[in-house]
């Protein structure tokens, strides 16, 4: 039996720091080298086995030639068939990550994302030396004080995964962290990896684990079939381009993952420099918020807000208005009273709500105006037919009454020139076929033939659950990858989106259109305040509601989510909650007095 005080070789331990299903870690003193050193002595069941003693020597040996800033360095190994097996790494001075989020839930999905990162670059270079961990887990991932993150244990998880070595029956690793293609005993590859990083990436920004059950076999079956919440919808705060990134890691088939680790490191990259946050100071920011969390999250809070703000407005100006949209609906979930960011938005509903009118009265120019032109085909010869009427006085009038002189004027000669008929056939097009939802016209020349199909491509905001319909009757879901749906039309059509947290909308798409923009009207959403005390009162949103009754949250069209204040009072005291609550969606809330 191993103990403190004993001597391995040149090794001397000098306390029990830690232990797992496969070890027991000491820390140690090298006598030779006279530095501290973590020692991790293999349970007995384990080192009794020579197959898994082999192997750890083979797995040890490819290890310990990684160098990486990420990954636990590994400077000795023995497992002798009269000795006990280990391993000798560098001692970390820190904590494991699951130490950290048990100690303090993490905040700001941005500070998950960082230590990821961390974790990411260390996982890249394994790969790139042919080594795949197999055991990703926040026990498995150290954090020094100095911010720099150290992923752990390549080794004994390869070995033991490789072998299906078990205790008590049981396969050794982490079931919660598996990827559906582990649990199904299918061959395993670097995007199984993949898989776990998403995973503890979720768990650090939603502050729960994907796959949770009474029992391991019940976690086992739900990452089988890999239904989870989107980590979006548990934590708005998240985003889309977050949000994108943990479910691309976590798509049930290893083919529609990141094929390479490095791809998830580039887009956590590109996602922080987004966020204002450089990648080449990560460990430094860690270090700042290890030291003082709630300090850190503070200033954080502050940066988030001012850096997105600013960057919103950057897209607005590119005419980038999806984008800017997505990234004032973080800042509102950050801070959902901030007045700067809702006064931009209601500038942006302003100008849409006038291109709408604008719009509208072009619709009505083009459609009398391709009356007159059909009109004037069936016009017998040599009659006397009045010109059309004059199209600049038209731009002149759309441009700037209607739409706004920060917006360039309407396209209405192209517009209307596009159903004049064809001067030998009296077809209407090529750039049409009829006006909206008609079909074919009859010429003297026949039914006009049908357009080759072209690719119109609808964008919506927001994404999440949203689908689109072409005009026949089938729902398309809009894919998270890139928030949008494509199809190829061959007329004009009625493209219609729906979603549950907000209104349906629907335009008209001309064929040949390459792109149609839906920015979609949040429903209003709902509170039921629940309490069991005599004689109380509450306020929501600082108007009087009634006990058990639904009190309306109204919301604006530009944010998903909103921070609500609730206002219970009693005979004997007063106290305040704030809730959040999602548009369309209706909530229980109970009274909670304070002591």
């Amino acid at each position: 039996m191993i103990q403190v005080g004993q001597v391995l070789d040149k090794y001397e331990l000098l306390e029990r720091v830690g232990q797992g299903g496969m070890a027991i870690v000491y820390r140690g003193l090298d006598r030779s080298l006279k530095r501290v050193v973590a020692i991790k002595v293999l349970h007995k069941h384990l080192a009794d086995y020579q197959e898994a003693r082999d192997r750890f020597e083979r797995e040890a040996q490819a290890v310990a030639k990684l160098r990486h800033e990420n990954i636990l360095e590994i400077f000795d190994y023995a497992a002798r068939p009269d000795s006990e097996a280990y391993i000798v790494t560098e001692f970390i001075d820190g904590q494991t990550l699951k130490q950290v989020i048990t100690d303090r839930p993490i905040a700001f999905p941005e500070i998950g994302a960082m230590l990821i990162l961390q974790v990411g670059r260390a996982l890249a270079h394994a790969h790139a030396g042919g080594i795949l961990h197999r055991d990703v887990k926040p026990e498995n991932i150290m954090i020094r004080t100095d911010g720099v993150v150290k992923l752990m244990d390549f080794g004994i998880s390869h070995m033991v995964d490789l072998e299906r070595l078990t205790v008590t029956g049981q396969l050794l690793g982490s079931p919660a962290y598996m990827a559906p293609e582990h649990v199904e005993g299918r061959p395993l590859d670097f995007r199984t990896d993949v898989f776990a990083l998403g995973i503890v990436l979720y768990q650090l920004c939603v502050g729960r684990l994907p796959f949770e059950g009474k029992n391991p076999h019940e976690v086992l079956k739900r990452i089988a079939d890999c239904k989870f919440i989107d980590p979006r919808t548990a934590n708005p705060r998240i985003g889309n381009r977050l949000g994108r990134i943990i479910l691309r890691a976590m798509a049930a088939a290893p083919a529609d993952r990141y094929p390479a680790i490095g791809e998830m490191v580039l887009a956590l990259e590109a996602y922080l420099e987004e966020s204002g946050l450089p990648t080449d100071k990560i460990p430094a920011e860690l270090a700042r918020y290890f030291s003082a969390p709630a300090s850190y999250e503070q200033a954080l809070e502050d940066r988030l807000i001012d850096h997105l703000t600013r960057r919103g407005q950057k897209l607005l100006a590119a005419d980038d208005r999806p984008g800017a949209l997505d990234v004032f609906d973080r800042v509102l979930t950050i801070d959902s009273d901030n007045e700067h960011v809702i006064a931009i938005l209601d500038g942006i509903n302003r100008r849409i709500r006038m291109r709408a009118v604008g719009l509208g009265v072009l619709a009505a120019l083009v459609i009398s105006g391709g009356a007159y032109m059909i009109h004037r085909k069936a016009e017998p010869p040599g009659t006397d037919v009045p010109p059309p009427p004059d199209r600049s006085t038209q731009v002149s009038y759309g441009a700037n009454t209607l739409i706004g002189h920060d917006d360039p004027p309407p396209a209405i000669d192209a517009a209307v020139v596009a159903i004049e008929p064809d001067a030998t056939t009296g077809a209407i097009g090529p750039g049409s076929n009829g006006l909206a939802g008609r079909p074919p016209l009859l010429t003297d020349a026949g039914v006009v033939a049908v357009n080759e199909p072209k690719e119109l491509s609808v964008r919506v905001s927001p994404e999440r659950g949203s689908e689109v319909n072409f005009g026949d009757g089938i729902w398309v879901p809009v894919t998270p990858e890139d928030g949008r749906v494509a199809r190829g039309i061959d007329h004009d059509v009625t493209v219609r989106v729906r979603n549950e947290c907000c209104k349906t909308a629907e335009q008209t798409a001309k064929y040949g259109q390459a792109e149609l923009a839906f920015q979609l009207d949040y429903k209003n959403g709902g509170i039921i305040a629940q309490c069991d005390l005599p004689d109380v009162s509450v306020r929501i949103e600082d108007k009087p509601a009634a006990v058990g009754e639904k009190a309306t949250v109204f919301f604006e069209n530009t944010f998903a989510v909103k921070k609500v204040a609730i206002e219970w009072t009693t005979r004997t005291k007063t106290w305040n909650d704030k809730v959040t609550v999602q548009a369309g969606q209706t909530i229980e809330v109970k009274c909670v007095p304070p002591p």
